[in-house]
């Protein structure tokens, strides 16, 4: 291999570890990385010496910059599009592009491209720095760049912004509830990518003087997607040993038609391989131990933390909600019942900014909310919510998804940066989400079971999780959705025990269950939905008592 290929496949390397931060890192599908390696090298060669007459350091910079623009752009345009469909918005992309820089061949060049001449001469009067840019040049430079994008991505996986991607590929939704900013992630990781993409553009038309539509077709988006997903998981040696048969694969097949096939069959086998293996994995069984009742005691002043007024919502001009008013205090267990479909869940999305009501007000601790709101602003004012499903991240054990928690209450950007930059206050930080995260673990009782894999985990212990990541968020009022659906009577014992130690602590818990012996042994006030409205309110005996909440719920005494 002479020292231009190597740096050739080093600035392809750039690409492949750009595109590996969106798809193994984020768990976003982008097929379109080869459309912004083109509007790098195209927008160097156009900008540059023989072209608009730039110095070359500027026009590259700025066709890197528009590299990141076109990835932000994406993005928002993008920003509702999970899996395939991003994948497939993506991947048009790439054909857009290609497409264009072969409609326009007076600018671009057509079939043939454009050349400029190499090697390249690095000049700055300023600096007295006249470089000439030869191959070896070239492999340090795209060496050194590959080096410090992998020790940003290692030290971006093990801090703030690794949880928030880890919860971004595995669960946005999840990720959402826990005051994850998930869209504003997904920007900056396309971002990102497509710099890094416009950054190998641009080193390869400098090394090469050459850019042609065929070296960034939708081929190459494919290539390096393959690259990326040959070496498995989030390790940043999959890039390497992708780019490595990439740099191999003309020798393989010397058409650009046979090399797409290669591609292709490639990339149906690395997706069989990694079925195969998660088929494969085996599952360690956690030890149990059973959980110890805790005293509490009750908080002898239990301020309003959530008031919500006049609360109306409809679906398809149905009324789900009617006219519904709620108090919640802090130290209290408050349960919400109602037969099905009564509104109570509905009720939970309004109160977690994840549905905007067509009337009414929601206050959490005296501060009138937003009515156009996020989850993620909501969890930072305090209130969460745990979903009525079971949510896992699959890939990450129960105290990372707790930390995950923890980043809820965060400001999200300020501690990625802090942490990238190492700077005294990410440690002090890192310090107190741990303190945080222990803290929520030893109040739902999965101290024993932290490490284990989540499928090792028993119905009961999955839910508590979604209750301990719900706690490490900081907030002050939790909103618990049926949480003891599928758990045994011992594990109900346990929950019961978890609810009195999160209220003794000053939380405020609004519980959605069905299981009456539960919401009585833990409820201090009660409140009952039917067809949307509220039908009563009060102490657990004055609503058992109620003849129309026999009637609509519990049945009418014989």
């Amino acid at each position: 291999m002479s020292l231009v290929d190597l740096a050739q496949a080093l600035w392809l390397l750039v690409a492949a570890l750009g595109l590996a931060l969106s798809v193994q890192y984020a768990g976003l599908p982008v097929l379109g990385q080869g459309a912004f390696v083109a509007v790098g090298g195209v927008g160097t060669a156009l900008l540059g010496p023989g072209g608009a007459g730039w110095p070359l350091g500027l026009a590259a910079a700025a066709a890197v910059v528009t590299a990141g623009v076109l990835g932000h752009l994406v993005a928002l345009g993008a920003s509702r599009l999970e899996g395939a469909y991003l994948a497939l918005a993506t991947w048009a992309l790439a054909w857009l592009v290609y497409r264009t820089l072969l409609a326009f061949p007076d600018t671009f060049g057509g079939a043939q491209g454009l050349v400029r001449s190499s090697p390249a001469h690095l000049v700055s009067p300023s600096l007295g720095l006249d470089l000439v840019l030869t191959p070896a040049a070239h492999v340090v430079l795209a060496g050194l760049t590959c080096v410090t994008v992998v020790l940003v991505l290692r030290r971006l996986d093990r801090g703030p912004g690794g949880l928030d991607l880890a919860a971004l590929r595995e669960g946005p939704e999840l990720a959402a509830s826990l005051g994850v900013p998930v869209a504003a992630r997904r920007r900056a990781v396309l971002t990102a990518t497509a710099a890094l993409g416009g950054l190998s553009g641009a080193g390869t038309v400098v090394l090469l003087g050459l850019v042609a539509p065929d070296d960034v077709s939708p081929l190459l988006s494919l290539q390096l997607f393959v690259a990326v997903l040959v070496g498995g998981a989030t390790r940043w040696w999959g890039p390497v040993l992708g780019v490595a048969l990439l740099t191999v694969l003309p020798y393989l097949a010397d058409t650009q038609r046979a090399r797409g096939v290669v591609t292709a069959l490639l990339l149906v086998l690395v997706l069989v391989l990694r079925r195969l293996l998660a088929r494969d994995r085996q599952v360690a069984a956690p030890v149990r131990t059973r959980a110890q009742e805790v005293e509490v005691r009750p908080l002898t002043w239990q301020p309003v933390l959530l008031r919500a007024t006049g609360i109306g919502a409809s679906y398809d001009g149905v009324r789900a909600l009617d006219d519904v008013d709620l108090v919640l205090r802090a130290g209290r267990v408050h349960a919400l019942i109602g037969p099905n479909g009564s509104g109570k869940s509905t009720l939970l999305r309004v109160l977690a900014g994840d549905l905007v009501p067509d009337a009414g007000t929601v206050e959490v601790a005296g501060t009138e909310q937003p009515v156009r709101t996020s989850p993620q602003d909501r969890v930072r004012a305090g209130v969460v919510r745990t979903p009525q499903r079971t949510v896992l991240l699959p890939r990450s054990t129960p105290v990372r998804q707790v930390e995950v928690g923890a980043r809820g209450g965060s400001r999200p950007r300020q501690a990625v940066l802090r942490h990238l930059l190492a700077t005294p206050s990410s440690r002090t930080a890192a310090a107190r989400a741990r303190r945080t995260v222990d803290a929520a673990l030893a109040a739902t009782r999965l101290e024993d079971v932290s490490a284990v894999d989540p499928a090792a985990l028993t119905v009961g212990e999955q839910r508590l999780l979604q209750v301990a990541r719900a706690v490490a968020t900081g907030a002050s009022v939790l909103l618990l959705d049926e949480p003891a659906a599928g758990m045994t009577a011992d594990e109900r014992a346990t929950l019961r025990s978890v609810l009195r130690h999160l209220a003794g602590n000053g939380l405020a818990v609004l519980l959605v269950e069905h299981d009456m012996r539960l919401v009585n042994a833990v409820a201090e006030r009660i409140t009952v939905l039917d067809a949307g409205r509220v039908i009563a309110d009060g102490s657990p005996t004055a609503v058992r008592d109620d003849p129309r909440v026999q009637t609509a719920y519990l049945g009418a005494p014989a």
